[in-house]
């Protein structure tokens, strides 16, 4: 688990208890992983409610059956079926449930970031593989309110950094430069990036911005909330319950797919009431931060900014990454341009603004005041 605190490794193994309210902003620099008790998560006793997680698994099994199935068939004839269905929502649907029952075993509640960051600490290379594997189904089985998972995965924008580097129209002038990585999710990514761009520049400040970075962990209900004391996770006798789903606020599935998903949305709005944020000496605040991004946060290589692309941007930067997150599936095009000009704002002169994805991607240097694309690749 992550805390705030500014002890280093020794802090890393004390923990630190989250007793803020809603009303009250807790600023947190540094952090420090700690392992918590386990206790034994108080059932949801409504028979309504047990009935539905039993038709929940039941249902879960069977589509991960017909999946296995559709998965046999000729591509041409599922690219068929897909094409046809996939504006409804309705495949979106089916592989929510298919999967839903695995992905929301206990293994992967975020809870368990405490002792999984603890262990990290001294555990050796091998162990370190399987915790990072863990570490991986908790943040993609973790969404948040706005539908986003905190999911990311190691060299995932590496190969188009190497090609803007190589590139003399993407010289920067030399000397130690500033660098921001948004959004940062856990970290991953950053710690490839860093090591990159090190190659050939020196670096005097690589900031991680993020929409969110911290967690709420009641230990006593076994609730997990956001930031804003959202309410995110629920864990159960057998699983842990997901608030909100994934892509929720695309905008991207019509009527049916949420006629289908509507019992989702009775036990969310049942457990919300039920489960409300309490500041009290049970709760538990969690950085969701991987553990080899949180040793670089520590040693100051790393700094974390909590970010909004759509709000103006603390600071001035030589090298902007947005990958994955100002691109026309997820946002308008005014959106899209508001965000663009905070990142435009937040750049300095002769400055690179990399955009896209792992496939299209554009790099525009900012020229008296405006943005500039010297680099495209993929029709970004």
């Amino acid at each position: 688990m992550l805390l705030p605190g500014a002890a280093g490794r020794r802090d890393r193994e004390a923990g630190r208890r989250s007793t803020s309210s809603p009303n009250e902003v807790v600023h947190t620099p540094g952090s420090a992983a700690v392992s918590t008790r386990a206790r034994r998560a108080r059932p949801l006793r409504r028979p309504v409610v047990v009935v539905g997680w039993l038709a929940l698994a039941i249902a879960s099994r069977l589509l991960a059956l017909v999946k296995y199935v559709w998965n046999g068939m000729p591509r041409g004839v599922r690219r068929g079926v897909h094409a046809v269905l996939d504006s409804t929502g309705v495949p979106y649907v089916l592989n929510y449930l298919a999967g839903y029952d695995e992905r929301h075993q206990h293994r992967n509640f975020a809870g368990n970031l405490a002792a999984l960051n603890a262990a990290y600490v001294s555990a050796s290379p091998v162990e370190r593989e399987e915790l990072t594997r863990q570490f991986k189904g908790i943040v993609d089985a973790l969404v948040m309110k706005n539908g986003v998972k905190k999911s990311t995965h190691p060299m995932r924008q590496n190969r188009i950094l190497r090609q803007v580097l190589a590139d003399p129209r993407c010289r920067l002038d030399s000397g130690p430069i500033t660098v921001l990585e948004l959004p940062a999710s856990t970290g991953v990514t950053a710690l490839d990036n860093f090591a990159t761009l090190s190659q050939r520049y020196g670096i005097e400040a690589y900031v991680l911005g993020d929409l969110f970075w911290h967690l709420h962990y009641d230990t006593d209900r076994e609730c997990i909330f956001d930031e804003d004391f959202n309410l995110l996770q629920v864990k159960t006798r057998k699983r842990f319950f997901s608030i909100y789903r994934p892509a929720r606020s695309g905008e991207r599935y019509r009527a049916l797919a949420g006629l289908m998903l509507f019992p989702f949305e009775l036990a969310s709005q049942y457990l919300k009431g039920k489960c409300r944020y309490s500041a009290t000496n049970s709760n538990v605040l969690i950085r969701v931060l991987h553990p080899d991004a949180e040793t670089r946060v520590e040693t100051g290589a790393f700094t974390v900014k909590r970010l909004d692309v759509f709000k103006p941007i603390d600071g001035r930067y030589d090298v902007i990454l947005c990958f994955n997150l100002l691109l026309p599936d997820y946002f308008r095009k005014d959106r899209i341009a508001q965000g663009t000009e905070n990142l435009t704002r937040a750049l300095r002169e002769r400055g690179l603004l990399i955009m896209g994805d792992e496939v299209h991607f554009s790099v525009a240097q900012k020229r008296d005041g405006r943005l500039c694309v010297v680099k495209r690749a993929g029709g970004a």
